[in-house]
């Protein structure tokens, strides 16, 4: 029988290798099956993380990342979109998103060149957030094949939250100010650097005080249980201390500042301060004495004249007398503008409160200056505010506001040339029941003011021009006067100007209205006659305003004692009866306030209540008030006016009895025997001549040639006699037997016995006529 062929050994190998082969496919199958189930598996949880995380393979490519890891570095796609894309993608996404894009990076390709797992590593982003990353490099997860795991989370709350904290606790260590806390044993649970700074840079004693005080301070704020605050000295320095206790830790909180600057300062402030007020007084001293020393002779100069102008002159004489009053009042008006700016700069600018109808003030302050610009050759228009204005009364300072209308118009005037134009107007803006708005424009074709300058010309001393002085004069202080005015008065005044062209000056007021008040006495017939037959007592240390104050009074009729200090004047009050006393302020020996007290304590209450008016070259309201605070009735500022002197004298002393006759007629009527024709044929020839040989007296006088005025009252004394002139005889005898052999010696006396003659003939030449029968 023949054998089947045998099965080579190779071919059976072959089959068990095919075999192994397809059970190593399936084994491999079922492996990718088992891996992808666990990549499903693993991408489907790591989506519920809260962690963002992001596998690559060998390859370089994203094999794993979840929603959580697109979603922190705000990746416009969502997560499917990125398996199997190269990491590096990914990366220029979030390179462009970190706060250092390049060092970003450079980071990445570190971490995976090196190898080695990254924990808790802080990436910085862009828009302020801060993320923190773990970097594993991997080999092989499992059945995953991948090279390096990344897991991503947000810090941001975390890391603000520790750098809060740090900050916190490094605040007492880096506080530059010393920290001290202290238990309620007085132990110190902890100081700060500064604090332990400050300690050491004491001497002992010192640091003994230092310590003492603050354990001090603390007891006393833990019993309390209020924080409080006090200065305390530490060795040369100062320190301001806060305490804060906190009752339930047991301890207070010292916090010191160091304040020896600001003590310093404050010292020095206060050092300054003194100065500075002492400077104030000093000014106000010097100006004050300065008004003093100018006001006291200019008041001889100007009443002087003022008597000067009651004679005869020619007309060179007459000019003259004008210069001598137009120089002494313009020197007048510049010490006023000095006072009034050491007013303002102090604070000191007094207002008074008056009513007064601002129309009628207003235009009567303008009319000089009208005429001197028509003088001039200057046009002069403009409109009145009754043109606008029905009810023009109001309650203010009518002086004050003419000074400010004055000193504009007064600037027109000088800085207008002849051939020019002023235009003033008032005009009512606004009107209630209780209040008046006007405003005043006073516009010029002048030389105008530079734009550069029209700020500078209200500050004091100040002009527009340098050579404005030389040109035109001035002290440059009316214009910072006029808006401190306004301005202290609740207005405005401002300036439009171009040179050569002219300026506008204008002021806004709001001033309480108030119902139409009874018009003043006319100035021109101020005499009354009220003041004749009174007596006063005139006390003033200055002979030429002695002289000037007598040759008024007498003038209105007053007989006058003189004394030239305050003793003389305490003492000649105490021997005699008066009606008034005048009374300067500053005098040698016993001022005037002091001879004022003496008078109000004397025991006669009568005598203690006379009126007496000061007679003062002070010119400040404080010196006012005081002078009524040490009993004076009123004041009176030199110079005056005699109008002004008047008025207080009428309205200080209460009516007198009806005055005795200037003449007695019982030595004529007893010459007549009976004969009333002769009488009155004396009386009328009286009245004619009498005028005439009066002039001729006052004419000689004048001239200082007393023979003749010997010879005139030789000529008159028998008709003077003869109609029986009251208080005159004492006089007439002087003038006529004593004064020729003086030779020009003590005119002062001859030219007071000749105002008491020409006063009391011409009283009598006013009431003669009365005596003379009805035509």
């Amino acid at each position: 029988m023949k054998s089947s062929p045998t099965v080579p050994f190779e071919f059976s190998d072959a089959a068990r290798a095919h075999q192994r082969i397809q059970e190593l496919e399936q084994e491999l199958q079922a492996a990718k099956e088992v891996a992808r189930t666990m990549e499903n598996r693993l991408g489907h949880l790591i989506n519920y993380v809260q962690e963002g995380v992001l596998l690559t393979d060998t390859d370089g490519r994203i094999s794993l990342v979840n929603e959580r890891f697109c979603q922190l570095w705000d990746m416009p796609q969502p997560a499917a979109y990125w398996i199997g894309r190269p990491w590096q993608e990914m990366a220029a996404l979030m390179k462009g998103l970190a706060a250092d894009g390049a060092a970003f990076e450079k980071r990445i390709h570190t971490l995976r060149a090196l190898g080695q797992p990254v924990f808790n590593e802080r990436v910085d982003l862009s828009d302020g957030r801060i993320l923190e990353r773990d970097f594993i490099p991997v080999q092989q997860v499992d059945t995953l094949s991948a090279r390096s795991m990344i897991r991503l989370r947000d810090a941001t709350d975390y890391h603000r939250a520790a750098e809060q904290l740090r900050a916190v606790a490094s605040i007492p260590g880096q506080n530059p100010n010393p920290i001290f806390r202290i238990d309620g044993e007085g132990q110190v649970l902890y100081n700060n650097p500064a604090a332990s700074a400050l300690h050491a840079g004491l001497n002992e004693t010192d640091q003994n005080r230092l310590l003492a005080k603050i354990q001090r301070l603390a007891s006393a704020a833990l019993s309390q249980d209020a924080p409080w605050q006090v200065d305390i000295p530490v060795g040369s320095s100062f320190y301001a201390v806060f305490v804060v206790p906190f009752p339930e830790e047991g301890y207070a909180n010292l916090y010191l500042v160091n304040i020896t600057k600001r003590m310093l300062v404050e010292q020095e402030l206060n050092h300054a301060k003194d100065e500075a007020e002492a400077a104030v007084r000093a000014r106000e001293n010097f100006l004050a004495n300065m008004s003093h020393e100018i006001r006291t002779p200019m008041n001889g100069v100007l009443g002087m004249a003022t008597q000067l102008s009651k004679t005869r002159l020619d007309g060179r004489q007459q000019d003259l007398l004008r210069i001598i009053r137009n120089s002494g009042q313009h020197l007048l008006s510049i010490i006023n503008d000095v006072l009034d700016m050491a007013k303002i700069t102090s604070g000191k600018l007094e207002f008074e409160q008056t009513a007064f109808n601002l129309c009628d003030s207003m235009a009567e302050a303008l009319q000089p200056l009208v005429h001197q610009a028509i003088e001039k050759g200057i046009t002069v228009a403009g409109t009145p505010l009754k043109a606008t204005c029905s009810m023009p009364w109001v309650v203010g300072d009518p002086y004050r506001l003419n000074q400010v209308l004055i000193n504009l118009m007064a600037n027109a005037v000088k800085f207008t040339e002849p051939g020019g134009h002023i235009t003033v107007v008032g005009q009512q803006l606004a009107a209630t029941a209780e209040t008046l708005t006007v405003e005043f424009l006073v516009t010029d074709t002048g030389i105008g003011i530079p734009t550069e300058q029209l700020d500078r010309i209200f500050e004091g001393f100040t002009q527009a021009y340098a050579d404005t002085t030389r040109r035109f004069g001035g002290t440059g202080l009316g214009l910072s006067i006029s808006r401190a005015i306004i301005e202290q008065l609740g207005g405005t005044l401002t300036v439009d100007s171009e040179v050569g062209k002219g300026s506008t000056f204008r002021f806004q007021l709001t001033l309480p209205r108030t119902a139409p008040q009874l018009a003043a006495t006319a100035a021109s017939s101020f005499d009354t006659g009220a003041l004749r037959g009174r007596r006063v007592l005139l006390v003033e240390d200055n002979e030429i305003n002695r002289d000037v104050a007598r040759m008024l009074l007498e003038e209105w009729g007053v007989e006058v004692d003189e004394a030239e200090n305050g003793q003389q004047g305490v003492e000649h009050y105490q021997q005699g009866q008066y009606d008034a006393i005048l009374m300067d302020i500053q005098m040698p020996g016993m001022s005037g306030l002091e001879a004022t007290a003496l008078i109000r304590q004397l025991p006669d209450a009568a005598k203690a209540s006379v009126p007496i008016l000061a007679l003062t070259a002070n010119a400040f309201r404080a010196d006012y008030v005081k002078y009524l605070a040490a009993g004076m009735n009123d004041c009176l500022t030199k110079p005056f006016e005699e109008v002004e002197l008047y008025q207080i004298l009428e309205k200080l002393l209460p009516p007198a009895a009806a005055p005795k006759s200037s003449y007695d007629l019982t030595k004529l009527r007893a010459l007549a025997h009976g004969r009333e024709a002769f009488v009155v044929k004396i009386i009328r020839s009286f009245l004619l001549n009498m005028p005439g040989s009066l002039v001729q007296l006052e004419t000689a006088a004048a001239r200082g040639d007393w023979q003749q005025v010997a010879a005139i009252v030789h000529h008159i004394k028998p008709g003077i006699e003869s109609l029986g002139v009251q208080d005159v005889a004492g006089a007439l005898q002087q003038l006529e037997h004593e004064v020729p052999a003086l030779a020009g010696v003590e005119q002062g006396a001859a030219h007071t016995a000749v105002a008491r003659v020409v006063a009391q003939v011409k009283r009598a030449l006013h009431e003669l006529p009365g005596e003379l029968p009805a035509e």
